[in-house]
């Protein structure tokens, strides 16, 4: 897990896939709201580093020089492209890269037998939001 100490020095490093292709450089970073640890960054792609994929840090390491995340360079790539405006993500948008990626998303019943019926709104106030967070020098 990559947490708020290495965060500051991800910035500008190399990202690479599981096989070890590039994928590109640590562009923004993305804080879960609620445990305040980072949870996603954004990797500047493409020609000149023009374009910008979120890329989720589950199962990510980080040696002090790169990052490798546990996505493929073509699961980027083929990732829903997502209008980087100030601010936080918006929720429909974060929404899709949770379902994209396969991490789970909101909350989860606390035993595998248990699935209680909840409304939208109380697995909207609970989910996990993504806020950008922006170092101060």
């Amino acid at each position: 897990m990559i947490g708020q100490r290495e965060a500051l020095r991800l910035f500008g490093c190399e990202v690479f896939d599981p096989d070890g292709h590039r994928i590109g450089i640590v562009g923004q970073l993305f804080l879960d709201d609620f445990t305040e640890q980072p949870a996603w960054i954004t990797v500047q792609t493409g020609l000149f580093g023009t374009n910008e994929s979120f890329v989720p840090l589950e199962a990510a390491a980080f040696d002090g020089d790169t990052l490798t995340v546990a996505v493929t360079k073509d699961a980027v790539r083929q990732a829903p492209r997502v209008a980087l405006d100030e601010g936080d993500l918006p929720p429909d948008q974060e929404r899709a890269l949770y379902l994209y990626y396969g991490v789970t998303y909101g909350v989860t019943p606390e035993s595998p037998d248990e699935e209680p019926e909840v409304s939208a709104e109380y697995v909207e106030a609970v989910r996990l939001r993504l806020r950008r967070w922006v170092a101060a020098s």
